[in-house]
């Protein structure tokens, strides 16, 4: 449906194919004050289109909803006018359908008040719900419920809920314990629309349709394993203008590099992976074979000197290089001169593998990322040669991408995990523009941002990729999608989701608990070969 039939219609569009908008509450309220004072749309008519498209989205995904009991709870707010809506909605398809008001109807906003009356007008009565005793008694009006809805309060909501609000969250708990598919509207009550931080009881639901654009509590955690699967409808708001959106398929397809019939091994991407330690070979063998597999056609690996035989055996298809070491077997800042002369042969550099803290590899790593001449991507103990010094990273000739995790993003800014993890978004943008480089702040989700205020907040992977390994494997892709070309932002945000993804297949072939970064090695080249597939299509 196109936009300008979403306005001439109740009737919401589906769910958005692509990329989807991330916002803020504050953002969203501004989006739907900006929509009705253009005069396109009333309030009334965006209430109506929300609660008709909560209703078909149920239908999608379950299937027909005629004869199924249904029960919708709703606060005395907007987000209760949707569930009115949404309640008329599900009886017009056939559901049998029971509403309450868990709160005081002379407080409603006015379209809110309306679209109640509009309910009642139909034949259909409000059941009482004011109080423990008439919520108890309605929930026991049936001896089970196939759905459950929570219309309770929506995007603006902050802190413990209380009152009936709170024993409305109680009554859909239990629901769900008892294998009731809970649906919400908007947001899960009890669960921060701007940092996914959760209530001590919160709504856990199987599907939440919200409207507009995402928010940020529907993919930063815990939020996001309490939304279920999210659908964003198209109701007739102005387009959200945020510059932060999620990873999509469609999106990052269009990303993945294409090949000229006549390449060759050079021209396909020259990478230089430097790194390598006593007892952390595997992870620059993991970072090189990694990009490898991702396309890069010649790739380089600058090790310690007396690890050079090791490597000859771990590598098969890369080239490994010997170089100048420390007494400790680390790299030396003599290799610097011999490093750069590989270097400069290449089109993109990754350096910090399994590098060692050894003070004079860090040094060797602070010229390397202030002088190579290719964009690079800093991982691992190369980020931690510049704890407390991260300004230092963006004076490069070349883009730089940088990709802590929390605790080395910690050492980096002096900020605690706890506060990185609950602003996650934020503090990605924030530090890309300070620092101005590209940032991926590893976690669940990643975030990666570009020093511009943009970000792409990734949806794939899984908790099986919680192993050792799987950083130097992420490091490897996006290098080598350096390499065949891309700008520095499109290859970090297309390698988070390219690794999350082939994490996904892994977990589907070999199980959660069992996963070994290695296993990326054979699905992430699978991976793009899908996204390719999927580009053509």
């Amino acid at each position: 449906m196109t936009p300008a039939a979403v306005l001439a219609s109740a009737e919401p569009a589906t769910t958005h194919s692509g990329a989807m908008k991330i916002v803020t509450a504050e953002e969203m309220r501004a989006l739907d004050r900006d929509t009705i004072a253009s005069g396109r749309v009333t309030g009334f008519t965006l209430m109506e289109r929300a609660g008709e498209g909560v209703a078909a989205a149920m239908e999608r995904r379950f299937g027909p909803l005629l004869g199924m009991r249904v029960l919708v709870l709703c606060g005395a707010g907007n987000n209760g006018g949707d569930g009115f809506v949404a309640a008329r909605e599900l009886a017009r398809r056939g559901a049998e359908v029971h509403a309450a008001l868990l709160g005081d109807r002379a407080k409603l906003p006015a379209e809110a008040r309306a679209h109640l009356e509009r309910f009642e007008a139909a034949g259909l009565s409000l059941a009482p719900g004011a109080d423990a005793a008439a919520l108890e008694k309605l929930v026991a009006s049936r001896d089970a419920w196939d759905y459950a809805v929570d219309a309770l309060l929506g995007t603006g909501a902050r802190g413990e809920p209380e009152a009936m609000i709170a024993a409305g969250v109680e009554v859909l708990r239990v629901l769900d314990e008892r294998g009731t598919r809970v649906v919400a509207v908007d947001l899960p009550t009890g669960v921060d629309a701007d940092h996914g931080e959760i209530a001590r009881r919160a709504v856990r639901a199987d599907l939440t349709v919200t409207f507009g654009a995402a928010k940020r509590g529907h993919w930063l955690y815990p939020g996001r394993a309490f939304a279920g699967a999210v659908e964003v409808l198209d109701i007739g708001l102005d387009p959200a203008t945020s510059a932060i959106e999620t990873s999509s398929e469609a999106v990052m397809a269009a990303l993945v590099p294409r090949r000229d019939p006549r390449v060759h091994k050079g021209a396909a991407g020259r990478l230089v992976v430097i790194g390598g330690s006593p007892g952390l070979t595997g992870a620059v063998t993991l970072a090189a074979k990694a990009a490898t597999r991702s396309g890069a056609g010649y790739v380089t690996v600058c090790v310690p000197q007396s690890f050079e035989s090791v490597f000859a055996v771990k590598l098969v298809e890369e080239i490994s290089i010997g170089m100048p070491e420390t007494p400790h077997r680390a790299l030396s800042t003599e290799a610097f001169g011999l490093i750069m002369s590989r270097v400069r042969e290449a089109r993109a550099v990754a350096v910090g593998s399994g590098m060692s803290t050894d003070p004079s590899t860090a040094d060797l790593c602070r010229r390397l990322v202030s002088e190579a001449p290719w964009p690079m991507v800093i991982d691992a103990d190369a980020l931690t040669a510049f704890s407390g010094r991260g300004e230092m990273l963006g004076r490069a000739p070349e883009p730089r991408i940088v990709t802590p995790h929390l605790g080395e993003m910690a050492r980096l800014t002096g900020l605690t995990t706890p506060e990185l993890d609950r602003d996650r978004i934020d503090v990605a943008v924030t530090y890309a523009a300070r620092w101005n480089v590209v940032v991926v702040l590893k976690g669940a989700p990643t975030v990666t941002a570009h020093p511009d205020g943009r970000a792409t907040v990734n949806t794939s992977g899984n908790p099986g990729l919680a192993t050792a390994g799987t950083g130097d494997v992420l490091t490897g892709v996006i290098a080598a999608l350096l390499a065949q070309g891309l700008a520095a932002y499109d290859a970090a945000r297309l390698g988070a989701y390219v690794h999350g993804r082939a994490g996904d297949l892994a977990v589907a072939e070999r199980g959660e608990l069992g996963l070994a970064a290695s296993d990326l090695l054979d699905t992430v080249p699978r991976t793009l070969d899908a996204l390719a597939r999927a580009r053509g299509r």
